[in-house]
Parts: C-alpha cells; structure tokens; sequence
C-alpha cells in the first residue's frame, strides 16, 4: 500500500499558516526582549485577546509541523528541513509546558478552593 500523499493545496496552506504562526511566536519573543517592560509590558500592549490567540494557535502549529515533516521532509532542502523541524519543535514543546503549567494550576487551586467547597474554612 503506497504512502497518503495529500493533495498539494493542503500543503500549501498548511505551510503558510504554520509559517505564519512560526514567524508570529518568533516576532513575540524578540518583541519581548525589545519591548519595555518586557514581555509583560509586550502582553498588556496587545491585549489578552491576541496574546491568547497566539497562545492557542500553538496546538495546530505542532500538529501541522508534524504532517509538513511527514509529507514533505524529503523534498525540503537541508536548511528548510531544519527550520521545519526546530519550529515543530518548539511548538510542541511548548504545548507540552502549557499542559503541565495548567495541571500545576488546577492542583494549586484545588488545594485553595477544595477546602471552601467542601464546607471547611478557607
């Protein structure tokens, strides 16, 4: 059975908005080095709405760097390879901590808001 070959629009599309996301988280970081007030003055400037954004724009940016690795990591030069793998990367990597950062949350205010749920003194 041959390999999925998906059809080349996707692909296209895909790329550019992962690139787009990609170039966006990168122009965040950079911002926040360059900003003042850092990356908390860069936040309060955009807004929660937009920071959010790019925020949850992260997930399907790991998942799409996945399949554009899978479907095209044999026709990408050696350089694209490595710009395509080291954003996936990243972006999942920071899905990952995202994860872990909201299990710590809830855990902490479980220990907070457990007790006053349960009839106790908070």
């Amino acid at each position: 059975m041959p390999e999925h070959q998906p059809p080349a629009a996707l692909i296209l599309a895909m790329a550019g908005v992962f690139w787009l996301v990609a170039a966006a988280a990168l122009l965040f970081w950079l911002g926040g080095l360059l900003w003042p007030g850092g990356l908390g003055g860069l936040m309060a400037a955009l807004g929660p709405g937009a920071v959010a954004t790019l925020v949850t724009l992260h997930i399907p940016a790991a998942v799409m760097g996945i399949l554009l690795w899978q479907w095209t990591r044999h026709a990408l030069s050696m350089r694209h390879r490595v710009l395509l793998e080291a954003a996936t990367l990243y972006f999942c990597l920071a899905v990952l901590l995202g994860i872990f950062l909201n299990y710590l949350l809830v855990a902490a205010l479980q220990d907070v808001i457990g007790p006053v749920m349960r009839g106790g003194a908070g």
